[in-house]
C-alpha cells in the first residue's frame, strides 16, 4: 500500500498527530510503502491500542462528493 501523507485530506490537521504513518514515521518524508505483509501486525497493533489507526484519506477530486476510504484493514472508520 503506498500513502503520501500530501495527498491526504486531513494532512496537517490534528487526526495527522495521531495516525499510524506519522506515529511511525514521525511525519515521513515523500510517499511511504508499507508492504502487504506488514498489514496484518499493524490492524493487530492498533486493535488493541498499542498504535494508532491509519487515519489516510484521499482529497476528493474537483467535483466529486465526499473522500475515498483509505486502504486495507487499518483504516479508522470513525473518520469516513
Amino acid at each position: 500500500m503506498r500513502i503520501d501523507c500530501t495527498e491526504c485530506a486531513m494532512y496537517q490537521s490534528e487526526h495527522c498527530d495521531d495516525c499510524l504513518v506519522t506515529a511511525l514515521l514521525h511525519p515521513p518524508h515523500g510517499a511511504v510503502e508499507i508492504d502487504d505483509a506488514m498489514e496484518p501486525p499493524l490492524v493487530a497493533l492498533s486493535g488493541v491500542g498499542l498504535l494508532p489507526v491509519l487515519k489516510f484519506r484521499s482529497r476528493p477530486s474537483e467535483g466529486a462528493g465526499a473522500p475515498a476510504s483509505g486502504p486495507g484493514g487499518i483504516v479508522d472508520e470513525r473518520y469516513a
